[in-house]
């Protein structure tokens, strides 16, 4: 849990952070409600404490390999073309681009407007003022099961967060280690997180493309803890203090100890070079699907900024190698950039998704902000034209 504020400027200041395991969570998806409602309250009590302040907006993260996107248009007739487009316009052409019909069991979590195009001509982020006879819209739609949405929902309420917002965690990562010309370039990120891998693709300053990935670094420590043998969380240790993605970078000969799974007084010497051998072939599996993710897509060749890399295991040396041979483009880490206060901390790749959800929080204040101050120029110009 990440607290934080804006300044005057739109700066964004850290004030607090607070952690705990996450447990009663499975590839992204809750499993069991009250140790995560426990999770919840913990993580935010800390973050709190240190930061000293009541919370406002809730912005929650979600990922999981129920979630689907689609990229959908719409367009509408202008009604007073002379006029000018206004913003009723724009909620209305967005309206009809997002209702779309979908199962029962089905609901839509998210969307994302990618550009408007006005009478057919060139795109535009924003139209407001233009004139035009027609408006289309193309969005980028994100659907999820009814019942993971209604689980975190769940979980944060009962936290005592009576209105969180659900955000798809790969946006928000999105936003905190992305910068604008990689965006108008062509990249691909891959968030690393414990259950899920997520991955966004975006192009021509907009994401074209996101998808979930039901393998993070958690599967990479079950198979630790499989082939070494040894208790998860002995793996889980290991792989943070040792592992590596590269088994090159490993001296020959290096070694370990573990405690036996049986008896715990009972160490167990391991080949540093195996460690390393079972990391690289599960990050292998993961960027394998990574890469037969972004083929699908059909921006492959529009990649020219290339794949950067977030979440917790990033961290691992070596992973930029694997990723760049499996995908054959260049690869880098990214991490949370341009913050203030405990910025020590939170700049880690580890810390993407939270930081980004605090910007996407920000981001929406400011968007809304704009538009209503937009409705008081309208409402001021009626008052001056028909008083």
């Amino acid at each position: 849990a990440i607290i934080g504020e804006a300044d005057s400027e739109g700066k964004i200041s850290i004030l607090g952070m607070g952690s705990c395991p996450s447990k009663g969570l499975r590839c992204g998806e809750i499993t069991e409600l009250q140790p995560t409602i426990d999770a919840i309250d913990r993580a935010t009590q800390r973050a709190v404490e240190v930061a000293n302040v009541s919370i406002g907006d809730i912005y929650v993260g979600i990922a999981g390999d129920h979630l689907q996107s689609r990229n959908n248009d719409a367009v509408v007739e202008i009604r007073h073309p002379a006029r000018g487009i206004d913003e009723k316009d724009r909620q209305r052409v967005i309206q009809k681009a997002t209702e779309i019909s979908l199962p029962a069991d089905q609901a839509l979590v998210q969307y994302v407007v990618q550009e408007f195009q006005i009478n057919g001509g060139k795109t535009t982020p924003n139209p407001i003022g233009l004139s035009g006879s027609n408006l289309k819209v193309s969005t980028h739609l994100v659907t999820g099961c009814v019942d993971a949405l209604q689980n975190i929902m769940k979980c944060v309420r009962r936290a005592g967060f009576a209105h969180p917002n659900v955000v798809l965690q790969s946006l928000a990562s999105s936003m905190s280690v992305i910068g604008s010309h990689e965006q108008e370039l062509g990249v691909v990120l891959v968030d690393i997180g414990g259950g899920t891998t997520d991955v966004a693709i975006s192009f021509d300053g907009a994401v074209r493309a996101t998808g979930e990935i039901a393998m993070g670094g958690d599967y990479i420590t079950r198979d630790i803890a499989e082939v070494l043998p040894c208790r998860l969380n002995d793996a889980e240790n290991i792989k943070k203090r040792q592992g590596c993605a590269l088994p090159e970078m490993v001296e020959r000969g290096r070694t370990f100890q573990l405690p036996s799974p049986g008896n715990p007084t009972e160490l167990i010497t391991h080949d540093e070079y195996n460690l390393a051998e079972i990391i690289e072939s599960r990050l292998e599996d993961v960027f394998g699907l990574v890469r037969r993710f972004v083929e699908r897509s059909g921006y492959r060749d529009r990649l020219h900024a290339g794949l950067v890399l977030t979440g917790g295991t990033a961290l691992l040396p070596g992973i930029t190698d694997v990723a760049e041979r499996i995908l054959e483009m260049k690869c880098r880490v990214g991490a949370p950039q341009g913050l203030k206060g405990f910025t020590n901390i939170v700049t880690s790749p580890i810390y993407s998704t939270g930081v980004g959800l605090i910007m996407y929080g920000f981001e929406q204040d400011r968007q809304n902000s704009r538009r209503r101050s937009g409705w008081r120029r309208v409402l001021d110009y009626l008052d001056e034209t028909f008083a």
